[in-house]
């Protein structure tokens, strides 16, 4: 099925941000809000109830219940205080109706006592923050009975109020006790740290049968991980083996060293010594360095053996604090700070995210009407959530959050999800519907975004839109003068990391272990951030074998080889295949011309290009500059998102088996024999022109490494090789290079006294230097 490419695109849209408030300054901040689309609501903030002591109200238990139009909120599944006491704020769209009723029941007997109610129009003040909050005031709630003053406040407020993170909102009314998993939070993860425990060797290990001579190897645990190194027999075994851990702040674990003793070869092992050390201990690399190394005594297995003094370990433990733990793929990355913040670059600027709402929602269970959608945003160590908007596939969040920005060649990335613990704790995972990445490097300071960014789904069968997130984007730059100018010359990670650089296998490991930390300190907050959801959110690029990818990766190539291939046949056909003599003169005279004087190309360089490039920016910066200050114009930047090219990705027109392969598992979980054999037989038929293609670069390469090397068995082609050597470095030294050039320039240029169609002596010369490929 083709896909339609207006339908993956993102669409400019034009909300009232900031209640029109940005009309005047669409340029720059405005307000805390100014992001986002103002949103007016009713809060009830019910405080308690008291008693009325000229009256007994005898055996009651309260419950306050708010309507508004069809909306109805109670206090019936909230735990009720010492002094009947609820302190919950209840909020309501104040378009839902004209008149708030608030009644107040007796649980016990489900009868009114009382109930008063509230014209909008004319009974309800309005607030706007910073106003103190209106002071609750005593309502009078009665029957001839029983006797009681409800203690609330009434108000008209927006999204700015600071209790609206806290509110219970009248669309999540059947929500009961899971309404704090409804609340907008912000999260703030912990940094995370790099431990390093070197194993150096040990000294003195003594086995436990006194005749065999031990085989160790030591193990070192923090938390849930334990690495080990390599085994080494001797009383004085070596190592020099990095045990890498990840852990996060405060530094207060502990690691846990044993020595095992491996006895025989039917890994029946033995403990031979244990120690602990905490991370407070440790030495704290602040700089790329090395910790020194030193001696550690070893407690002794079995306890109280008279050898603890014989046995040490020799060891390096440190805390790198001046590398930066990669928790995201490169390509996704959001923060490249070390941990310690003595090494932090100085602030870049401010990002700030206005999340208006979404459109045509799509979630797995097709039988549901609606979706209980929430929006997660991630950025360095600071993670925004939403708050659930319940039975909705068009909701409206217009909730806005900021970032402090260091680097700007990064990611910020948001997700939406399905809220399913809103009715039960740990029913089911919340479920991903789709996700936006927005490259900040793309995105123009001083200039608000307002766009529909598409959410798209990658499956077997086929690219699927799950809906359309719509955000303001605006990114403000903080840091002035060099600060600014230089950021994008300065080093991405710090600088240990090209000092004392690890492998990709390790910043791998170790960023899998990072994600696991961070699910476990998000898990830990209220209302929790949940596991699937911040695994969905760091999932790296998959690297799994995708015959769609390969041709783009191929075709990605090409194009780039076409078009230098493109540049290179315009000058061979006006140079050296012209059949105008004239041209061929005056590129032999251009050539000659920079031989005989280099000067030249520096003088040309700077006067005919530099200077003309610098007088161009001069005039488009001030020709901008009056256009915005003056006539108040600016052109329209594009959406700082990078489009895919579905024709260069095969998504047009998908062939679905490629996906359903690229989307199988490891080892294949196709059982078909007929569909194994075609899939293996078109890879075979795609890899057949690499093959080849590498092949003979490998044989041109192995010819030039003969010809660099002599490499040969002809003794007459070593002697070509050693003369023309001795004549190219006689001409290079005693004559100059604007003549002894002039004749291979006048013959690769081809004039047609010279010219000839049949290869060249040194071509043919090249072409039997010997290779290794195959003879049979």
């Amino acid at each position: 099925m083709a896909a339609n490419k207006d339908e993956f695109s993102v669409k400019q849209i034009s909300p009232k941000l900031g209640g029109e408030r940005g009309a005047r300054n669409p340029y720059g901040p405005t307000s805390s809000h100014d992001l986002v689309e103002q949103m007016e609501f009713l809060y009830v903030d019910v405080i308690r109830a008291i008693k009325n002591s000229d009256v007994d109200p005898g055996p009651c238990d309260p419950v306050v219940e708010i309507t508004l139009g069809n909306y109805k909120s109670s206090t019936k599944d909230l735990p009720v205080g010492p002094n009947m006491d609820w302190n919950q704020v209840f909020a309501f769209d104040k378009t839902k109706g004209d008149v708030l009723s608030v009644t107040l029941k007796d649980r016990l007997t489900n009868t009114v006592i009382n109930k008063s109610n509230f014209k909008l129009a004319s009974e309800i003040p309005t607030r706007a923050p910073p106003d103190a909050r209106i002071a609750p005031q005593r309502y009078p709630l009665r029957n001839t009975k029983t006797g009681f003053y409800l203690m609330m406040s009434v108000w008209f407020g927006t999204q700015v109020d600071e209790v609206y993170p806290v509110a219970w909102f009248s669309d999540a009314s059947e929500v009961s006790t899971c309404v704090i998993n409804t609340r907008p939070k912000v999260y703030l993860a912990p940094r995370l740290c790099y431990v390093r425990v070197t194993i150096v060797s040990g000294h003195d290990l003594i086995s436990t049968d006194r005749n065999r001579t031990p085989s160790v190897y030591v193990t070192a645990t923090l938390g849930q991980v334990t690495l080990k190194t390599e085994v080494s027999s001797g009383t004085n075994p070596s190592w020099n083996k990095d045990l890498i851990f990840v852990a996060s702040e405060p530094l207060e674990g502990t690691v846990y060293i044993r020595l095992i003793d491996r006895v025989d070869d039917q890994h029946e092992e033995r403990i031979i010594g244990k120690l602990e050390k905490k991370l407070s201990e440790m030495t704290p690399l602040k700089v790329p360095s090395s910790a020194p190394a030193l001696f550690y005594d070893i407690e002794v297995e079995p306890a109280g053996d008279s050898r603890r003094f014989a046995s040490r370990l020799k060891m390096k433990l440190a805390t790198d604090q001046a590398y930066h733990v990669a928790e995201e793929s490169i390509q996704y990355s959001s923060d490249y700070r070390p941990f310690v913040k003595g090494l932090w670059p100085c602030l870049l600027g401010k990002l700030e995210i206005g999340i208006l709402g979404a459109t045509g929602l799509k979630g797995s269970d097709e039988k549901k009407q609606g979706i209980d959608s929430y929006v997660v945003a991630k950025y360095g160590n600071k993670w925004a959530r939403t708050r659930t908007v319940v039975n909705s596939v068009t909701p409206k969040w217009n909730e806005q959050y900021s970032w402090d920005v260091y680097e700007k060649c990064t990611v910020l990335t948001l997700g939406i999800y399905d809220n399913r613990q809103i009715f039960k704790e740990d029913q089911a995972n919340d479920v991903p519907i789709g996700k936006v990445r927005i490259p900040l490097n793309r995105v123009e300071s001083d200039w608000i975004y307002a766009c529909s960014y598409p959410t798209l789904k990658l499956g077997s069968s086929g690219l699927k839109k799950m809906g359309e997130l719509q955000l303001a984007v605006r990114f403000v730059y903080v840091a002035q003068g060099y600060a600014r100018y230089s950021a994008p010359f300065r080093w991405l990670l710090p600088k240990a990391h090209y000092k004392s650089p690890l492998s990709v296998y390790q910043i791998e490991e170790m960023r899998a272990e990072a994600v696991k930390i961070n699910c476990a300190n998000l898990a830990r907050t209220e209302p929790a951030l949940r596991n699937e959801v911040v695994w969905d959110m760091l999932k790296p690029k998959s690297k799994s074998f995708s015959l769609r990818v390969t041709k783009v990766n191929c075709e990605r190539g090409h194009r780039i080889f076409r078009a230098l291939y493109g540049w290179c046949g315009w000058f061979l056909a006006n140079t050296r295949y012209s059949t105008c003599d004239m041209r061929k003169v005056a590129a032999l005279a251009f050539f000659d011309l920079f031989l005989y004087w280099p000067s030249l190309i520096v003088w040309l360089a700077i006067y005919l290009v530099v200077v003309p490039c610098i007088v161009l920016v001069g005039l488009s910066g001030l020709h901008k500059f009056l256009t915005r200050k003056f006539w108040n114009k600016r052109e329209n930047p594009r959406p700082p998102l990078i489009v895919n090219d579905l024709k260069l990705w095969k998504l047009e027109s998908p062939n679905l088996d490629e996906l359903e392969e690229e989307f199988d598992s490891f080892p294949s979980s196709v059982s078909d024999v007929n569909i194994l054999r075609m899939r293996y037989d078109r890879i075979r038929m795609v890899c057949q022109r690499p093959m080849i293609l590498l092949g003979d670069a490998a044989s041109q390469g192995e010819r030039l490494y003969a010809l660099l090397t002599f490499n040969g068995d002809d003794q007459l082609a070593s002697f070509y090789c050693w003369l023309i050597c001795v004549l190219v470095a006689l001409c290079w030294y005693n004559i100059p290079m604007w003549l002894w050039s002039l004749y291979p320039i006048a013959y690769w240029l081809n004039f047609t006294p010279l010219r000839n169609d049949m290869p060249c002596g040194i071509s043919n010369f090249f072409r039997r230097l010997p290779t290794n490929e195959v003879l049979f």
